[in-house]
């Protein structure tokens, strides 16, 4: 099976006017869809598939499921038999359950967040266009200047229980991880595609979600993206814009009305995008701040404490 990249983010939201408002105009995205659920679908700039965020109505903020696209239609049967052969349950989707969408199967990790695998995606084009296109979108258009959506953190009591499902049965690639003086994971960086990382697994309750970053071409949109953010008076990360040893990348963290954290970043190293190819970079646990915050060399307390 080949399970090609992290495609979207279903979010619940308690405002779905006021989250639409925020991903248009502060992250940037596109509204591409609507559905007689109350759902608004938004893509970003440089994605021609109908959706990288599902907003839904809800009494709380969180995750809904993560979508992830496969290369073949086939490999949506042989998803399905290896997850229930291990032990997981598995719902069939019908095409059209999610707008804009094909057929799809649906599980939970070990840690109860949900994914959703599928092949089919109507397309909506570039922002720039499909004909005779500009290289860049107008200055004019609202909020950040992200390319794509990249990769989204999840929380886990036990990551390793999901490293060893992702690895063992969904052929993800391990780049990174952290461990504890008894070869615990603690902290895990997992890829399906060529970037760094697509998913990645920190400490803290099961069935949770971290945060979902955006990527920007630079490390000056990143910065346009820090001052967009005071501009529309959005509370960022305490520690402003800033730089992780894991990965390398320039980030800035803040949150959406519902409380889910989103990124702007720019500068993931490519992975090898075959598993097993490459031997993951560890990170001891007492070296772990410098990993997270690789300027400030320590992480703040609510980085992990706050979870949806």
């Amino acid at each position: 099976m080949a399970i090609s990249r992290f495609s979207y983010a279903s979010m619940n939201v308690m405002d779905v006017e006021a989250a639409a408002q925020h991903y248009v105009h502060v992250v940037g995205l596109r509204e591409t869809d609507r559905d007689t659920d109350g759902r608004v679908y938004l893509q970003a700039a440089d994605t021609q598939d109908h959706h990288c965020v599902i907003l839904n109505p809800a009494n709380t903020g969180g995750v809904d499921h993560l979508g992830f696209k496969v290369s073949d239609l086939a490999d949506l049967d042989e998803a399905a038999a290896a997850v229930t052969a291990y032990g997981l349950p598995v719902t069939r989707i019908p095409a059209g359950a999610v707008k804009g969408q094909g057929e799809g199967v649906r599980f939970p990790l070990p840690s109860g967040q949900q994914m959703l695998l599928y092949f089919h995606a109507d397309k909506v084009g570039y922002l720039t266009g499909m004909e005779n296109p500009n290289p860049v979108s107008a200055h004019s258009t609202p909020g950040g200047r992200v390319t794509h959506l990249d990769h989204t953190l999840i929380s886990a009591q036990n990551p390793q229980d999901d490293v060893k499902f992702l690895t063992e049965v969904l052929d993800f690639s391990l780049t990174e991880k952290v461990v504890d003086p008894a070869g615990n994971t603690l902290a895990a960086f997992l890829t399906c595609s060529h970037t760094m990382h697509d998913l990645a697994i920190g400490p803290g309750p099961d069935s949770h979600f971290h945060h979902m970053a955006f990527g920007m071409d630079s490390r000056t949109e990143v910065i346009h993206g820090v001052d967009l953010l005071k501009e529309k008076a959005v509370p960022a990360l305490e520690y402003g814009i800033t730089r992780h040893g894991i990965a390398g990348v320039t980030t800035i963290y803040f949150h959406d009305p519902s409380g889910n954290r989103n990124e702007f970043y720019n500068g993931a190293y490519l992975a090898p995008g075959a598993p097993g190819w490459v031997p993951p970079i560890v990170w001891q646990a007492e070296h772990f701040p410098r990993g997270a915050f690789y300027y400030e060399n320590a992480v703040p307390e609510a980085f992990f404490a706050e979870v949806t």
